[in-house]
């Protein structure tokens, strides 16, 4: 069993993938000041499953599982449960959700395949298993993020306490400046270039969270290409991880602040011509947040699990409301902007952002 604190929701995680469990003990280090014999907000089982892939009726795929109304094609529901046979953008995962108890119960299933049937499966296997175990290790960050993460936003968002941003965040001088856009943007690359000041703290590179007041980082390891892990590696402390992700961009741990600070300013970026900074309304910039959100793979994944999870909880039906109800109470008396970072050019950025943060903190004062 591996105990994960995430954005202070204990997660405890059963699985007998033992490549999944060494995944999630190197994922989310081991803080020596949680309190381990807390009982768990939400128990995580993961079963990894290969080879000819069962039918998928509710008990051939979550065995032991009921669920008697359909609602989709895949999705089966009872009073406080949701059986997903098939998820929408990861159709190798299915996922159970039981809250009609406490700790909410939650099972992954998670079957490898090559994408081949029958015959074909087993000769491609055949063909390309010096790759397999390679093939494998790519599933588990998806796997980590039905596993761990998805549970653990639910847990905070039914409650109307949190909810996720794909962006990236740092905390200056005890204010927080929200970094949003599509992947490929550049918000690790100006939230790292931010950190070479001492006053600056990491909050997250991918996912924020917010609770209409505050913003907080959902932790995850920083994916650093050679050439901005040689720039930090001089100011900031990076432990490797052991494992290299897209774009060969190799994982680390480094240091992260703990704990929410109120919001400084809010940017929405993108790579244009020439570095460019422009105001934005703050409902403007609420509404491209939520866009960017929907497009974003790790959110809207998310996003379709949890309306599916809305139709069993029925007292979080209007979490979709509420989204933007507190995005636009978070953004109300801060300084938006829409910014073009120019290809190459992240220094320019940086010196623009330090300059609006120290006004928008002027301003404030």
């Amino acid at each position: 069993m591996t105990r994960i604190d995430l954005c202070g929701v204990r997660v405890a995680v059963a699985t007998d993938h033992s490549d999944f469990a060494r995944y999630l003990e190197a994922q989310f280090p081991r803080d020596p000041g949680v309190d381990t014999a807390a009982p768990a907000d939400v128990m995580v089982r993961v079963r990894w499953t290969e080879g000819a892939e069962p039918r998928l009726t509710p008990h051939a795929v979550f065995p032991g599982w009921t669920a008697e109304a359909r609602v989709d094609r895949h999705v089966w529901v009872a009073p406080g449960r949701l059986l997903c046979l098939r998820t929408d953008d990861a159709p190798q995962i299915a996922i159970a959700s039981d809250a009609t108890g406490s700790p909410r119960r939650v099972e992954v299933r998670f079957h490898f395949t090559l994408g081949r049937r029958g015959w074909r499966e087993t000769l491609t296997r055949a063909l390309r298993w010096r790759r397999l175990s390679r093939l494998r290790h790519h599933r588990l960050s998806t796997l980590a993020y039905y596993a761990v993460y998805y549970p653990a936003w639910w847990h905070l968002e039914a409650q109307g306490s949190a909810h996720p941003l794909h962006a990236a965040g740092v905390a200056l001088r005890g204010r927080g400046l929200l970094l949003a856009g599509l992947p490929g943007c550049g918000k690790s690359t100006l939230a790292t270039s931010l950190l070479d000041s001492p006053e600056a703290e990491l909050l997250a590179d991918n996912i924020m969270l917010h609770d209409a007041s505050r913003i907080y980082g959902c932790f995850e390891p920083l994916l650093l290409d050679a050439d901005t892990r040689a720039r930090l590696s001089t100011r900031l402390p990076l432990t490797p991880l052991g494992r290299t992700h897209q774009y060969r961009r190799d994982a680390f741990h480094a240091p992260h602040r703990v704990g929410g600070v109120p919001l400084g300013a809010a940017v929405v970026l993108a790579r244009g011509r020439e570095t460019r900074l422009v105001r934005l309304p703050s409902g403007e910039c609420a509404r491209m947040m939520l866009a960017i959100n929907e497009s974003a793979k790790e959110v809207r994944r998310y996003h379709i699990l949890s309306a599916q999870l809305a139709l069993v909880e029925r007292h979080a039906l209007g979490y979709q409301e509420q989204r933007l109800a507190h995005l636009d109470r978070l953004l109300a008396n801060v300084p938006c902007y829409w910014m073009e970072v120019r290809e190459a050019a992240p220094g320019e950025a940086v010196a623009a952002l330090r300059a609006l943060f120290v006004s928008a903190r002027e301003a404030a004062s």
